[in-house]
């Protein structure tokens, strides 16, 4: 069977063009493309099920793909993201894997490991394995399993090695390196990674989840070719790309010709006190797009850079406004190319470090929405909260009982910022990941500590039209000493609002020397609280956007690596708020008052932020908001007046 792949998909093809085009009907190729999404979806529902760690079990950070030989090289023809950014970035790991090995020594069942980023992995603790489909003596698909582990040794437990500048500080690295020989596990290189992990009975867990649903995704895929023929399949595969390529391109053409300059900024590296400058200059002819990252700051001296991954991982924040509804494969990224200069913080230089990938993701994601937000204002997102809020925990259990080490991940989220159509959605992760937060019974179950608090912190989203998302609270305590690394930017500003909407609440967290409920639970008291990072006045209180920067803190830096917290302590972690979209003066007056009656927002933050005035009765002032709103706006017009960034007014000092 042959398969005319010169040109592109026209946009408009009947079922007799398209069963010319590919060699079979147009009801077999439907079928063919979704139930190779379908065993991509089985393998990922089998890894997260016999996963041990909470990172995928959990948060499912990871990811399942199959990919597929064609005349291009090795495409990604189906995908089932926990993680969304995995999608993005597995295709060209396959391709680097592919062409470094030798094909003609693959046998069946072999399984091949990899996390080495300057080989495609998006950092050293995102661990890949990869199985070749053998059919008739020549490898015609290969599948891929991905996930976070919690550790692979190294200084710092988890993968986020702040502070570190080279990768020789971090997590063990590895080329491509054979796990399994035909099904059989390969005894030297478990006991290597095994024997170099604080935690080897969920690493082996996990090893044998990310193989296991790869076996499975052999069988299913085996049963695909046996019921249509390999032409048949190979031809569902590409018309699924040509599919979504064809969706891509019809969204890229709806956007106008023309040049969107964007830039951001990362808080620092970690290492200096520099901030770290990420430009953008999104290109669009016709319904091709490129997107150029000339201008961006030098390589870090921190672990803030990536090696290669912005090359498609930009694409998501491209897709989200673009073309949010189509799967994600091959033809997602075939009408985008990018320009990454080397030895730049977007594709840094070995030995550096990339274990903290991101910031400067979520940051072009962001850039991404905002270009399209230029481009197309009625499709304007605005910038979410840019971190997680990761926490990547350890130390020794000395509880009797349960005496040992132990390593954990905490992902208590962040939020989205205002789009075109909707307020910003609250407690989510960001869109890089788009994975799920931790599950907290399962923490308290398997480590030493008791999240004991997590939930939205009023005054947090940014104003506007359509208001972003609410930041939130997380309070640990820990049962035995604890080792904690927290991952987190946009501490010194708040996530921007796009089209007049204002900033978010940036990023925070303090030392509560107490584990007191009636103290730890009072978030607003801060008497007594050692502030670990954020920008304050000078009596400590928060003060985004006219305060300083670490003043009075102990960290200069939201990268904090190796914080001790000692039993009878408590660590208080404040996430901020998604940016805000269109004018806040113009938003309506009752869903003003919904938000505060509702607890979202305090009326003295609406009547700063939305012009909105709120009587003591808990009403609508309508004359006195009519004519604040005509006084904010002729202030802004003069250049006396912008809107404030998200932040509650009644701190206790």
């Amino acid at each position: 069977m042959t398969i005319d792949t010169n040109t592109q998909l026209p946009a408009s093809l009947d079922a007799k063009e398209i069963a010319r085009r590919y060699g079979a009907e147009l009801v077999e190729l439907e079928t063919i493309r979704y139930g190779l999404l379908e065993i991509a979806r089985d393998m990922h529902e089998s890894l997260v099920r016999s996963s041990f760690s909470p990172i995928v079990r959990d948060i499912q950070d990871c990811t399942a793909a199959i990919h597929m030989r064609t005349d291009a090289g090795w495409e990604t023809v189906a995908s089932r993201e926990g993680a969304m950014q995995h999608a993005f970035t597995a295709q060209h790991m396959c391709n680097f894997l592919m062409e470094e090995w030798d094909e003609g020594s693959f046998q069946p069942g072999d399984t091949i490991f990899v996390n080495d980023p300057w080989r495609g992995a998006i950092h050293q603790s995102d661990v890949n394995l990869f199985r070749p489909i053998i059919i008739d003596g020549r490898v015609e698909f290969v599948l891929h399993s991905t996930s976070h582990v919690l550790d692979l040794g190294g200084a710092i437990p988890g993968g986020f090695a702040n502070g570190v500048q080279t990768h020789f500080e971090e997590q063990l690295k590895f080329p491509p390196t054979l796990l399994y020989a035909g099904d059989v596990a390969v005894r030297s290189a478990f006991n290597y990674i095994l024997e170099n992990t604080r935690v080897p009975s969920s690493l082996l867990g996990d090893l044998r989840a990310l193989y296991g649903c790869l076996a499975v995704g052999d069988a299913r895929l085996r049963e695909q070719v046996d019921r249509f023929g390999l032409a048949t399949v190979r031809a569902g595969g590409q018309y699924g790309m040509d599919r979504i390529e064809q969706s891509m391109r019809a969204a890229i053409a709806a956007v106008p010709d023309g040049d969107y300059a964007v830039e951001d900024f990362i808080d620092e590296d970690g290492v200096t006190d520099e901030e770290l400058r990420i430009a953008a200059t999104v290109r669009v002819r016709g319904d091709s797009m490129e997107v150029d990252f000339s201008g961006t700051g030098r390589q870090p001296l921190g672990n803030v850079g990536t090696a290669w991954i912005e090359s498609t991982r930009c694409i998501q924040g491209i897709k989200m406004v673009l073309d949010p509804h189509s799967p994600v494969n091959s033809g997602t990224l075939r009408p985008i190319e990018s320009l990454l200069p080397p030895g730049s913080a977007v594709c840094v230089l070995p030995p550096s470090s990339v274990s903290n990938h991101l910031d400067i993701g979520s940051r072009n994601i962001n850039m991404m929405t905002t270009a399209m937000s230029m481009a197309l204002p009625e499709l304007g997102v605005a910038p979410d909260s840019g971190n997680f809020a990761a926490m990547m925990i350890g130390g020794f259990d000395d509880r009797p009982g349960h005496e040992g080490p132990w390593a954990g991940a905490i992902l208590p989220g962040g939020a989205w910022g205002g789009t075109y159509r909707s307020d910003g959605l609250t407690s989510v992760t960001p869109a890089i990941g788009a994975c799920r937060s931790s599950v907290w019974e399962h923490i308290e179950r398997e480590s030493p500590i008791v999240p004991l608090m997590h939930e939205f912190l009023p005054d947090s989203a940014g104003a506007g039209f359509h208001r972003g998302g609410f930041g939130g609270v997380f309070t640990l305590l820990p049962l035995s000493t604890t080792y904690v690394t927290i991952t987190g930017d946009r501490s010194k500003r708040g996530a921007p609002g796009v089209n007049g909407g204002g900033p978010g609440f940036p990023f925070y967290a303090w030392l509560v020397p107490s584990d007191d409920p009636s103290v730890v639970l009072d978030v607003f008291d801060l008497r007594g609280c050692e502030p670990l990072f954020g920008v304050f006045d000078d009596k400590g209180r928060p003060l985004p956007g006219d305060g300083d920067f670490g003043l009075g803190a102990r960290y200069q830096t939201a990268k904090v690596a190796g914080l001790e917290i000692k039993p009878g302590q408590a660590l208080r972690v404040l996430f901020g708020g998604g940016g805000g979209w269109g004018d806040p003066l113009e938003r309506p007056v009752d869903r003003v008052l919904a938000d505060v009656e509702e607890g979202l927002y305090s009326p003295e933050f609406v009547q700063r932020a939305f012009g909105a005035v709120i009587s003591s009765s808990g009403q609508v002032d309508t004359d006195r908001t009519t004519e604040l709103r005509k006084e904010l706006a002729e202030a802004r017009k003069a250049g006396a007046w912008t809107v404030p960034t998200a932040c509650p007014t009644n701190w206790i000092v």
